[in-house]
């Protein structure tokens, strides 16, 4: 029986959040993102372009992006982030060299990178770090916002109440040294140092090997927390494991023991079963990962 980590993939909600956030827009020359009118069109041609040129119509399929053609696929996702953007309005001041770079940037992204939830595309955004700061976002932290550029710093968060009432804020990440009081309360390289559960702790570097952890968000990314408390090499395929979190990156704890994730066409039943991380509705089958043609 597997343990699955959570594998609604953090680049694709990055990646979503920015174009949510982005007014944007852009032309077909030499500089493509002058003003910030038209830079969300241009975002979503960019990100469409790429994935038609990355991905065969078979591997778009099982990924759920039925749209006929790249232009077909701007303009389904556009609407979209038209329409979770506030018809484009965001709160701040557009910064068209940060824009011109993001294009640039999608057009340059590994195609391994791409990751597709429907007509949602995104791309890991360590291969995009301009996109983030296309515009400087004016709302400080608890303001009321719509995406993560209205933002002075960081995120858009949306919650809601009992009753299904959304609200929103801008709420950032914690730096070293900050308050939290969770992992998830910190910058994404960081852990919670909470000394005393349930006080509030401090942002702190995630540990190295032989660091005295907790569980295994203390520990840095390849790392796990090991039955003596302190952070170990995660194990490789064959491993003995109690849960993923034991098993190194393109493996899961199967049982009890590190199996690799599926390749395309294993048989799958979720998408955590898949190195791809898409298992297909009607094939049961594991997608492939998109790939230059």
């Amino acid at each position: 029986m597997h343990t699955h980590r959570s594998v609604l993939p953090a680049t694709l909600l990055s990646a979503v959040a920015v174009a949510m956030s982005a007014v944007p827009g852009c032309g077909d020359d030499e500089t493509r993102a002058r003003t910030g009118s038209d830079f969300l069109s241009t975002y979503a041609k960019a990100l469409c372009d790429r994935t038609f040129a990355c991905c065969d119509a078979a591997t778009r399929a099982a990924h759920g992006l039925d749209a006929s053609s790249a232009d077909a696929c701007a303009s389904e996702l556009e609407a979209i982030l038209v329409a979770v953007s506030d018809g484009g309005n965001v709160k701040g001041t557009f910064v068209p060299e940060k824009a011109e770079a993001c294009l640039a940037e999608v057009d340059a992204a590994p195609c391994a990178e791409i990751e597709i939830v429907g007509v949602l595309l995104g791309v890991n955004a360590t291969s995009t770090p301009s996109c983030r700061d296309a515009w400087d976002g004016s709302v400080p932290e608890g303001g009321t916002c719509s995406t993560n550029w209205d933002c002075v710093r960081d995120r858009c968060v949306y919650t809601s109440d009992a009753s299904g009432q959304a609200t929103s804020a801008c709420r950032a990440r914690g730096a070293v040294g900050e308050q939290c009081s969770s992992k998830f309360d910190c910058e994404e390289a960081l852990r919670c140092d909470q000394p005393s559960p349930p006080d509030a702790g401090m942002c702190a570097p995630r540990l190295a090997m032989g660091g005295s952890c907790k569980g295994s968000l203390d520990c840095q990314e390849e790392l796990r927390c090991g039955e003596d408390g302190t952070c170990q090499a995660r194990e490789q395929a064959g491993g003995p494991c109690a849960s993923d979190d034991d098993c190194a990156a393109g493996t899961a704890c199967d049982g009890a023991e590190c199996t690799p994730l599926g390749a395309a066409g294993a048989p799958c039943s979720a998408d955590s079963d898949c190195a791809s991380f898409t298992c297909g509705e009607a094939t049961g089958t594991c997608a492939d990962v998109c790939k230059e043609s």
